[in-house]
């Protein structure tokens, strides 16, 4: 019988800069390894790792008084083979060989496309479309299965496949709860490789709006504390949080996934990826939950709803 991980079924939290590891690598192993890593200090926290310049977390979890505090050498003590397993995901010089594997592993992503699926490319002339100000935006997430040049995005029809996705940072989508019927009615949940692909995930004259086209969208909607109901539909929120869809945006509650494969908000909430780039591991997103639109970043292996805008050159 194999031996259960010290990090099997623990919950885990990383603060401060990281040396041994980068977060996304220390994350990956802890999923890896059975365990699950989790957004902030709470009482559902078992370990959380610090390294350089902690802060408040740190501090939150001295007053909570039951994490247990590692360094990040201790944490690797709970690790099978320690640091060497660390060093498999740690990036470097690309060689033949590794490129070779990266392309086996697009390959692989691939090959979870069903041969049963179609090809689904939207056709620019069917599009339903909004004016608002002077930007065109879809009225309706976006639902495609290609990029523009025909090749089909990988479909993460289960949570292993979808972390694996974002292990690899190849382009992946899903329906909610990989459920067809919601992909008809919210559109797709697409990563972030997924959306800034080079083959193009938006239609012909189509693109990803960045942060500043949203900043634009929201100032026409009333500004941050009443752009959210101006944007959000007239069914399916909650009857508290019902938008008013004053310009036709039609905003559904389609909930999102995030990196580890969960998903969450269906019917609450709905998130939609920019083409900002925060960092090397973090794009920009925009939340509408209530009645305003809210901006921050998460993990480009999260999967959110997406929207174009026309390109006008």
């Amino acid at each position: 019988m194999a031996t259960k991980s010290k990090i099997q079924d623990q919950t885990f939290l990383f603060t401060g800069t990281l040396t041994e590891f980068t977060r996304d690598e220390a994350e990956a192993l802890v999923e890896t390894h059975g365990g699950k890593v989790l957004s902030g200090v709470s009482a559902k926290l078992n370990y959380l790792v610090v390294g350089e310049d902690a802060g408040s977390k740190l501090a939150k979890a001295k007053a909570l008084g039951t994490v247990t505090i590692l360094t990040e050498k201790e944490f690797l003590k709970l690790v099978p083979k320690g640091k060497s397993a660390a060093k498999k995901t740690t990036t470097v010089k690309p060689t033949k060989a590794s490129e070779a594997k990266k392309e086996t592993a697009k390959a692989s992503a691939k090959a979870v496309v069903s041969k049963s699926d179609t090809k689904k490319v939207s056709n620019a002339s069917a599009i339903e479309e909004v004016q608002i100000g002077k930007q065109i935006w879809m009225a309706k997430n976006l639902d495609v299965t290609h990029f523009r040049n025909g090749d089909p995005i990988p479909e993460a029809k289960n949570e292993e496949e979808w972390i694996q996705a974002g292990i690899n940072r190849i382009p992946a989508w899903c329906n909610y709860d990989n459920n067809v019927k919601n992909g008809e009615k919210y559109g797709k949940l697409y990563n972030w490789h997924a959306i800034v692909d080079s083959r193009g995930i938006a239609p012909e004259g189509w693109r990803i709006p960045l942060d500043s086209d949203w900043n634009v969208l929201q100032r026409k909607c009333g500004g941050k504390s009443l752009g959210g109901e101006q944007l959000k539909s007239k069914t399916l929120w909650p009857d508290h949080t019902l938008g008013v869809d004053g310009y036709g945006f039609n905003a559904l509650p389609s909930g999102g996934r995030n990196y580890g494969g969960r998903f969450h908000g269906l019917n609450t909430e709905c998130y939609f990826w920019t083409a900002s780039e925060d960092n090397v591991f973090r794009s920009v997103f925009i939340r509408l939950e209530y009645d305003d639109i809210s901006k921050s970043t998460e993990k480009k292996d999260a999967g959110y709803s997406v929207r174009c805008l026309v390109n006008k050159g």
